[in-house]
C-alpha cells in the first residue's frame, strides 16, 4: 500500500486528484466537479467542454474504485463519512457526465447506451436521498432518465430499485462496485 501518492498530470495536461493513503482527495474532487459545472453547465451551457473536463474525473475515478476494490479481494468499504462523501460524489459525477454527454451529443444520436448506464448509476448509488439536495437530484436523474429512455417500464422499475435501498451508503457503494466491474472490464 502507497501512503502517498503526487499529483500527477495526465496526458492532457489536467492535474488529476491526489491519492493519500489510499484515498482519492474527495474535497479536491468536488471542488474539481463543482467548478466544471459551475463553469460550463449551469452559466454558460458549455455541454462539450464539461463533457471534456468530466471525463477524465469519471475515468479517475471508477479506475481508483475498482483498484481500491480489487486491493481488498472485492470488498465493499465501510460507510463510513469518507466513503459517503465519495459515493455522493461518483453520484453526481456519473450524472452531470451523463447530463452533458447527451446534451452535447444532440440528445443521444451517439451515446444512447453511455448516458443510460451512467444515469442508472447515478440513481442506485446516490446516497442520503431523504436529504433535500440529494432528493431534488434523484427528481433530475429521473427526470433525465425519462427522457433519455422513454420506456415506462424501465423508468419505474429503476425507480423502485432506487427507492427499495433507500439511498443506504453500503448498497449505493454496492451498486457502483457493479457498475465499474462492467464499465472496465465491458
Amino acid at each position: 500500500m502507497t501512503f502517498r501518492k503526487q499529483m500527477t498530470t495526465s496526458e492532457s495536461g489536467k492535474m488529476k486528484i491526489q491519492v493519500i493513503r489510499d484515498h482519492l482527495d474527495i474535497v479536491k474532487l468536488q471542488e474539481k466537479m463543482s467548478d466544471i459545472v459551475f463553469d460550463y453547465l449551469d452559466t454558460s451551457n458549455n455541454y462539450q467542454k464539461a463533457m471534456r473536463e468530466l471525463d477524465p474525473l469519471y475515468t479517475q475515478v471508477t479506475t481508483f474504485y475498482k483498484a481500491y476494490i480489487t486491493e481488498r479481494a472485492g470488498e465493499i468499504p465501510s460507510s463510513n463519512t469518507y466513503w459517503h462523501l465519495f459515493i455522493d460524489c461518483c453520484a453526481k459525477l456519473c450524472y452531470f457526465l451523463a447530463s452533458s454527454t447527451y446534451y452535447s451529443s444532440n440528445e443521444l444520436q451517439k451515446t444512447p447506451e453511455k448516458v443510460e448506464q451512467l444515469l442508472t448509476v447515478a440513481a442506485l448509488s446516490l446516497p442520503s436521498i431523504e436529504q433535500e439536495e440529494n432528493g431534488q437530484l434523484l427528481l433530475e436523474i429521473f427526470s433525465l432518465y425519462s427522457e433519455v429512455v422513454e420506456d415506462e417500464e424501465k423508468i419505474t422499475s429503476l425507480r423502485h430499485a432506487v427507492l427499495e435501498q433507500k439511498g443506504a451508503v453500503k448498497q449505493c457503494l454496492q451498486q457502483f462496485k457493479l457498475f465499474v466491474d462492467n464499465e472496465i472490464t465491458g
